[in-house]
């Protein structure tokens, strides 16, 4: 039950209709405006015509398909499919076809999807309009102050490998003793002896001792203060050379990579993107203000009375002019 509940998620997860698109609202069914009255099944109480039927599938699911289909339509020329998204799109599909293995097919129609298309289709979409969104967030709400802050404020992250040393006890004589261990070790390693073969030998992380002492990649606020500046004070390929104590014991630390900042030009695109998706965590009513205004800003114009209906009251509960 837990697996089938997490393969729903996994598909389900591209479509974010509800955020960006608009909420399913209901309203009561009025004549049909467009489709002639025909008959499309029969059985002994009645029968069910087209006229009937179309306005049951316009009430219930016609907005959220009739925008899915207008916003593809402007997106399609205004945030065209990158080479980016494409990338996405066919790595999320891989991992998905991972997971379900065999289930792939009906886990995709058990979610609404008619076919691998329409799975891409759907991700394709959510993309460009998140890509609208965030320029939306760029032009309207996000200031070059806020975008020179954010750079100035940036700090990368680095990569580390270590060794720990702890103390036997909390005795000046414990620690006395780790340090001198330590600093063994840094001469060994200095002297040619591999710090990954010295960090599962000795070190007492023996979460990190166990692949060598590799920490992987770490940002300011992660590691204790002693740790990070240490950290931060080496260049790449560079390891202490006395070792650093902490309250846990006595580091070696290697730093083994990151720690390049690149130019605000360079970084100014996922400055834009983390301040943005700042934002809409902060007011998810941004995506819909601008996608309404992407659409009224390309003549979008409702000739049926439910969807117009419809579309007015999601605007009216978000608050959208």
């Amino acid at each position: 039950m837990h697996r089938k509940r997490r393969l729903a998620g996994l598909l389900t997860a591209v479509l974010l209709s509800a955020v960006v698109a608009g909420c399913s609202t209901t309203t009561e069914p009025t004549p049909s405006e467009t489709t002639p009255t025909e008959k499309i099944a029969s059985y002994t109480q009645g029968e069910v015509n087209s006229s009937e039927l179309f306005d049951k599938l316009i009430s219930e699911s016609g907005m959220n398909a009739m925008l899915e289909m207008v916003d593809k339509g402007i997106l399609d020329v205004v945030e065209p499919v990158s080479d980016e998204m494409k990338a996405t799109v066919e790595d999320n599909l891989a991992n998905v076809k991972e997971y379900y293995g065999e289930e792939f097919e009906q886990a995709l129609q058990g979610n609404g999807f008619k076919n691998e298309d329409a799975y891409k289709d759907a991700m394709f979409l959510n993309l460009q309009r998140n890509a609208y969104i965030v320029s939306y967030i760029e032009k309207t709400l996000i200031t070059d102050d806020a975008i020179q802050v954010a750079y100035d404020n940036f700090t990368p992250e680095v990569e580390a490998s270590h060794i720990l040393i702890k103390p036997d006890g909390q005795e000046d004589a414990d620690w006395i003793k780790a340090e001198e261990t330590a600093k063994e070790l840094v001469a060994r390693y200095e002297a040619g002896e591999a710090f990954a073969d010295l960090a599962m030998e000795y070190s007492h992380d023996t979460g990190s001792g166990a692949a060598g002492g590799a920490l992987g990649s770490f940002g300011k606020g992660m590691m204790v203060p002693e740790f990070e500046q240490a950290a931060y004070a080496l260049n790449t390929d560079e390891h202490t050379k006395e070792p650093v104590k902490t309250q846990f014991g006595y580091h070696i630390i290697l730093k083994t990579g990151g720690g390049e900042k690149g130019t605000f030009e360079e970084m100014r695109p996922e400055i834009v993107k983390g301040l943005a998706e700042s934002q809409l965590q902060a007011d998810e009513s941004i995506g819909f203000r601008a996608l309404v205004q992407m659409r009224e800003e390309n003549g979008f114009n409702i000739e049926n009375s439910i969807l117009t209906n419809q579309y007015e009251t999601m605007k009216e509960n978000l608050q959208v002019k």
